[in-house]
């Protein structure tokens, strides 16, 4: 009776620390969310009076055309302080801000940003549309320049302290060799984004084509397009309904998912896609096939009459925007 007296005690005496230590995991667990939740709610300011007023950024990015214009915007001194008056003076943690994987969005806080020397800072000073705030979110580089300077921008749409989606609308990156990569950005009063991307290489000034960007009633980032109807350029084919795009898709790009090392037959990263959309965001199933396509011999652009789609590569799936599985064939 005395040995069974005895197990019954340490066998509570177990349950009991045991439920003392689940206690003191759970207490820490809580405190640890409330202070990342608090932190959160600190970051991001919500007084309407710091709300910027609109249009904001590079009116006249439609008509920088030579590599003259655009060095002189570029480094056009007012404009960047104007740009820098919002005010960015609160650091970032890489682990606060997290976003599900969503099709073209740009995360700042991939695996090519140190932490250790490039500083991540939020501005005080935002952009409010109904009940969405739009905060602007800063990477300063400090790696190769003593005084650092803003490389990335990206605007972040959220609503009640919970993120909704993100966009990269401004970059200033010097590479080697004079070799640069340049987008600026222009928000007028209707709340239309214009992005406007430009490449100094070796050829030695690239144009690229323009695109804008509206703020969908989800608070998300949709491509805007000025008529409604069909569309077709060299990229893309489609129908635009209220400025967005919607139903079947059928798209040509350059692909960052595709491993060419996995692919020693394909020459290049493009792929045909197959894509649907409603009310501007992406939704059910994405086919990537392989984009078979021939090059002009002088200038290396591909022939747009030659291409076909080639073998199944992978699919997406979409719901509301969000991507929910990615597989490979």
């Amino acid at each position: 009776m005395r040995n069974i007296n005895r197990a019954c005690f340490f066998a509570l005496f177990f349950i009991i620390s045991c439920l003392g230590k689940s206690q003191v995991a759970n207490e820490n667990k809580t405190i640890k969310t409330e202070a990342y939740s608090a932190e959160k709610r600190t970051l991001f300011n919500t007084n309407k009076a710091d709300c910027i007023t609109l249009p904001f950024g590079y009116g006249d990015i439609s008509r920088l055309k030579t590599v003259d214009s655009v060095l002189a915007a570029i480094q056009d001194q007012s404009k960047l302080k104007e740009i820098e008056s919002l005010k960015f003076d609160k650091d970032i943690k890489k682990d606060l801000l997290l976003l599900p994987e969503e099709y073209n969005v740009f995360l700042p806080f991939s695996k090519n940003v140190n932490e250790k020397v490039d500083r991540i800072k939020i501005a005080s000073d935002f952009l409010c549309y109904g009940e969405y705030s739009l905060y602007f979110i800063g990477v300063f580089n400090t790696v190769r320049y003593a005084d650092p300077y803003i490389e990335k921008i990206y605007l972040v749409s959220m609503k009640n302290n919970h993120l909704i989606d993100m966009k990269r609308i401004y970059l200033n990156h010097q590479g080697e060799m004079g070799f640069a990569n340049y987008t600026l950005f222009n928000i007028d009063k209707d709340y239309i984004i214009s992005l406007q991307d430009y490449e100094f290489t070796e050829s030695p000034f690239k144009l690229k084509p323009s695109s804008k960007y509206q703020i969908l009633p989800s608070g998300k980032f949709s491509v805007y397009y000025h008529h409604d109807g069909s569309y077709q350029n060299e990229g893309e084919q489609g129908t635009v309904k209220n400025h967005t795009k919607e139903g079947k898709w059928v798209e040509f790009k350059s692909n960052n998912h595709l491993d060419l090392k996995k692919y020693p037959e394909f020459t290049d990263s493009y792929t045909y896609l197959e894509a649907e959309y409603k009310n501007g965001l992406p939704t059910g199933k994405w086919n990537f096939y392989k984009l078979s396509q021939e090059y002009n011999e002088e200038t290396g652009e591909p022939i747009i009459e030659t291409r076909k789609k080639g073998k199944l590569i992978y699919t997406e799936t979409y719901k509301d925007g969000v991507l929910k599985k990615r597989e490979f064939y």
